[in-house]
């Protein structure tokens, strides 16, 4: 699981009672301790006086930790009244542009002798000013106790949010060979991802890939090892055991390539000019490598490459997202469509009793072509993504929906996906430019925190249920 630095900053305000600030951060404190995947970065009782943050030599500390911690995001909540100068003005404006902020006050009371230990809720409008007065993005959790749903809802969305925005910004997608050239819709703005995401595409040609690919011995540990691995999961027609061979191989070549290059994800060119050569269709071992922690995308769409690590780091990395086509409706059942690509599915998502075959491809005519991974994915709610981009403005869309078991049976990697309203997909599809390839990932989580990373990196977000 993908772990999280955030920092928390437990704000006070003097003259409010601290030991009830002290109470609050504890209770803080024992929920975000549970939240899978967040570790929590908060000064010491011996840092700063209770552990809190009241005043600017406290903040000056706390500012310290977090940097020496590298926290990925920071949680600011009002344990009282809070502290806007402290928590905002010498912490969160003197960390890292685009650091993401989530804030938060906790719910006071009215003691018995009429007074108040809190006036959370007031401070909070305080703090929340001077985050827009500096024009610091953030996400604000209803004001609430700790213990109350909502709040472990929130800091869990942030946590994930965090993770895809760990795992997006800065990435190195690798461009294997050239998009095809009748696809435009797969073209992209290297200038852009750069600009807004400090992401980099590496070009590399697809002549360097076959040579690296002929240069990895049938008999290496390696290639042995992979051939037992697809035998073990795949059926595997006996007329393809050659095939598998090179698949293998084609799998340890990018493996390296990967790891030499530091690549965080592919965009790979997979027709036809490794059909003609070899045989072979890439799909099953883009299967493979995405089940490996390394995402692929299909026909060099290096904005679906993106998508693919946003999704990824939104569950956490427990879940291989999936690369796929929006692709067509049911045939006779309404709000159902199918989410399909040739055979790259990871094979982590087969459903139950569910058998993965190793076939040729099924709609490019070339023979041999060796290497779909063809399976029904396994049911239950899933989240589709996908970021597009024009005239250098970025958006995506985020629908949420289910995969449930009905014919008909389709080839390549596939799910049937239930949603609520398709049309309203479709009509915010095409309004906004979606292309033709979207994400898939099994968890619903991942919605919402995709909701939030958008937030935070400037991207305008489109759902549909």
């Amino acid at each position: 699981m993908r772990k999280v630095r955030i920092g928390f900053i437990p704000s006070h305000r003097v003259p409010f009672d601290d030991k009830w600030a002290a109470e609050m951060r504890a209770r803080c404190l024992k929920v975000m301790r549970a939240i899978p995947g967040l570790e929590v970065v908060v000064p010491s009782n011996q840092l700063t006086q209770k552990g809190l943050v009241r005043d600017l030599e406290e903040a000056r500390k706390t500012l310290a930790l977090f940097k020496d911690k590298e926290v990925d995001g920071v949680i600011v909540g009002g344990m009282t009244f809070g502290h806007e100068t402290s928590a905002v003005g010498v912490i969160i404006a003197n960390l890292p542009p685009g650091t993401p902020v989530l804030h938060f006050a906790t719910k006071g009371r009215v003691n018995p002798d009429g007074t108040r230990p809190s006036d959370s809720w007031c401070g909070q409008f305080m703090i929340t000013s001077a985050l827009r007065r500096r024009e610091i993005v953030f996400d604000h959790i209803p004001t609430c106790l700790p213990e109350e749903p909502v709040f472990a809802q929130w800091v869990e969305r942030f946590t994930r949010a965090c993770a895809a925005n760990q795992e997006f910004r800065g990435a190195r997608i690798g461009q294997i060979g050239a998009r095809p050239e009748e696809f435009e819709s797969v073209w992209w703005d290297e200038a852009s991802l750069q600009r807004d995401f400090n992401q980099t595409v590496v070009p590399i040609d697809l002549a360097d890939t076959f040579m690296r690919l002929d240069a990895v011995s049938p008999t290496e540990p390696a290639v042995k090892r992979a051939v037992k691995q697809i035998h073990a999961a795949e059926q595997v027609p006996a007329e393809a055991e050659e095939a598998v061979v090179t698949l293998a191989r084609m799998e340890v070549a990018l493996l390296r390539l990967a790891r030499e290059k530091n690549l965080d994800v592919l965009a790979v060119n997979c027709w036809e000019q490794v059909q003609r050569r070899y045989g072979i269709c890439v799909c099953s071992v883009l299967s493979r490598l995405s089940d490996q922690g390394l995402p692929c995308a299909c026909e060099v769409d290096v904005y679906g490459a993106s998508t693919l690590l946003a999704a990824r780091g939104a569950g956490l990395d427990q879940t291989a997202p999936h690369f796929i086509d929006w692709t067509e409706l049911h045939p006779t059942k309404k709000n159902i469509w199918l989410a399909w690509h040739c055979g790259n599915a990871p094979i982590s998502l087969c459903g139950d009793n569910c058998d993965a075959c190793l076939r040729e491809h099924s709609i490019i005519p070339i023979r041999p072509s060796w290497g779909t991974l063809e399976f029904k994915q396994k049911t239950g709610p899933v989240t589709c993504c996908r970021l597009v981009e024009y005239d250098g403005f970025f958006t995506m869309f985020i629908g949420t929906g289910e995969i449930v078991d009905t014919p008909p049976k389709v080839r390549g990697s596939y799910g049937w996906v239930k949603v609520k309203d398709i049309m309203d997909w479709e009509q915010k599809m095409v309004e906004h430019g979606i292309i033709h390839h979207g994400v898939m990932i099994h968890d619903p989580a991942a919605a919402d925190a995709l909701e939030s990373f958008c937030k935070f990196n400037g991207i305008e977000v489109v759902r549909a249920e």
